[in-house]
């Protein structure tokens, strides 16, 4: 990915959704896991505002995040993916019967 965003310090593993770590989780490809492991720290701290943006594709990035729109920013669309695969991680369906019989 060329990208003039900042790498994070540590590799984002994503482990509080993915306990097994990104690349295994299956909604993401080899590349994508790659970058989010990369990029993922600084994604998620300019996301929460920990980090503040220091050059213009941050700025675009923050902004894409925010607006509901679509972006061509490719990071913005690869981290709401991660954010979407986060929500269908913390679904779970139980199978039971409701009346208990079988």
């Amino acid at each position: 990915m060329k990208t003039s965003i900042r790498i994070g310090k540590n590799l984002f593993y994503g482990d509080s959704s993915f306990p097994y770590g990104i690349s295994r989780s299956g909604y993401f490809n080899k590349r994508e896991s790659d970058e989010l492991m990369i990029y993922g720290k600084t994604f998620e701290g300019l996301c929460n505002g920990s980090l503040s943006p220091v050059n213009d594709e941050e700025v675009q990035f923050v902004e894409g995040i925010n607006s509901n729109s679509e972006s061509e920013l490719y990071p913005v669309n690869l981290w709401r993916k991660y954010l979407v695969a986060i929500d269908k991680s913390r679904v779970h369906h139980g199978f039971s019967m409701s009346n208990g019989k079988i």
